[in-house]
């Protein structure tokens, strides 16, 4: 068993300025936190596994890659089947923090969308 205090690992983000915090891993799932100053994104991209994203602070843009958008904010979750691609962009005033998890190890890939 493992435990992390979410507060404390928030607070680490911030005070080291680290936007990924790793919580939890093993060789089949993942867990951690994001941690975005207003207006920072990810590009657009998928992962070869689900993943989800609890929006734990802040108010985020999830967009698709045929742009589609919608507004997730505090104690909401998002869903993304293996090789749907996203954009979470920071919309807010605050930092956004989301803890994300995933079905895979750590160093899963990344795939990012050709413009």
């Amino acid at each position: 068993m493992e435990f992390a205090n979410i507060n404390e690992t928030m607070r680490m983000a911030q005070d080291q300025d680290k936007r990924f915090v790793p919580l939890f891993g093993s060789e089949t799932f993942r867990s951690w936190i994001l941690y975005f100053q207003p207006g920072d994104h990810t590009d657009m991209h998928y992962h070869m596994s689900p993943e989800t994203f609890l929006v734990l602070q802040g108010k985020a843009s999830v967009k698709g890659l045929k742009g589609e958008e919608r507004i997730i904010e505090k104690n909401e979750i998002v869903f993304f089947g293996a090789k749907d691609y996203y954009q979470i962009t920071n919309v807010g005033t605050e930092p956004l923090v989301l803890v994300g998890n995933r079905a895979e190890a750590f160093g899963g890939a990344h795939v990012t969308a050709k413009e």
